[in-house]
């Protein structure tokens, strides 16, 4: 008998059990990062239909309407900050990012206040989201993407805008070769920086993202430098010195490339640290749990 978690907002708390027949065959399409809930039988059933399935109609409408209203705070914050930097608030970009969270949440923002930037860090959940979702959503793909993953992620995801985390010529390379071979539109990437130097963190050296960024602009004909992005880390104290950091590499590429700084983006500031990162010149920020919620991972032991 195979038990899967429905337990989530709105949910029962119990298990929704298969026990007619034999168990079933574990489906073929696994996501990238090998959850448990890619043990939930038949090709259709995938963790997005069991997330909508453990919310009811109430819960699902109540849930919608939190997201919209946190979505609505975070813009009213980011006008703030913009405003405090010198800027106006249509010059930072917000990504809203759902990871782990349905697409009718994703909906509910898209309908409430018309947000059309959304990002995921999965490629799996992304391309389960993406068919759900209208296509004029403006996808970000933050995560790190394996180079087996990408013709995977740029032909299921037409609506894919920008790549954020480039950190090395391997991959700069697969995604130049897939996007011109489906024939799409250059596509729009960063360079991804660890400002932190930790292992845990991927992004290449800031002493190496001048040659990144000038290979991704001179020898990828199919894709657009478009600018770094960092994560940083979370402790607070040092989070100024990473998006410094990054406003100094920022200042090295653009004086090789001959790039205005204008001209290149800085993505940095998450959900802790966003208005930080305005002040400091951030112009795209990437803002999950603020709207969502905190994230919601399967629990192994759910699973028999």
């Amino acid at each position: 008998m195979t038990s899967v978690d429905l337990t989530g907002p709105g949910s029962s708390g119990r298990f929704f059990e298969t026990s007619n027949g034999p168990d079933p065959q574990p489906s073929t399409k696994r996501p990238e990062d090998g959850r448990p809930e890619d043990l939930i039988p038949d090709l259709t059933c995938t963790r997005e239909v069991v997330r909508n399935f453990a919310m009811s109609a109430p819960a699902a409408a109540e849930a919608g309407m939190a997201v919209a209203a946190a979505m609505k705070e975070v813009m009213a914050r980011v006008k703030q900050a913009s405003e405090r930097s010198g800027r106006l608030p249509t010059q930072v970009r917000v990504v809203a990012v759902s990871k782990t969270k349905p697409a009718s949440l994703i909906k509910a923002v898209y309908d409430s206040t018309g947000h059309r930037s959304f990002g995921e860090n999965y490629v799996q959940e992304l391309l389960e989201k993406a068919p759900q979702l209208p296509d004029d959503i403006e996808w970000h793909f933050i995560g790190n993407l394996q180079s087996n993953k990408v013709k995977q992620l740029l032909s299921g995801v037409p609506n894919l805008y920008m790549v954020e985390s480039v950190d090395d010529e391997k991959i700069a390379n697969h995604l130049d070769r897939a996007v011109g071979s489906l024939g799409r539109k250059p596509l729009k990437v960063l360079v991804q920086v660890n400002t932190s130097g930790e292992e845990s963190k991927f992004g290449v050296e800031p002493s190496g993202c001048v040659e990144l960024a000038k290979h991704v602009k001179l020898g990828c004909p199919n894709l657009v430098f478009s600018g770094l992005m960092t994560i940083g880390m979370l402790d607070y104290s040092s989070t100024p010195e990473n998006f410094k950091t990054l406003l100094d590499c920022r200042k090295k590429v653009c004086a090789e490339l001959g790039l205005a700084e204008e001209e290149c983006e800085l993505s940095m500031g998450m959900s802790a640290d966003f208005e930080q990162a305005i002040e400091m010149g951030s112009t795209n920020v990437r803002i999950g749990s603020t709207i969502f919620g905190a994230r919601e991972y399967p629990k192994k032991n759910n699973i028999d």
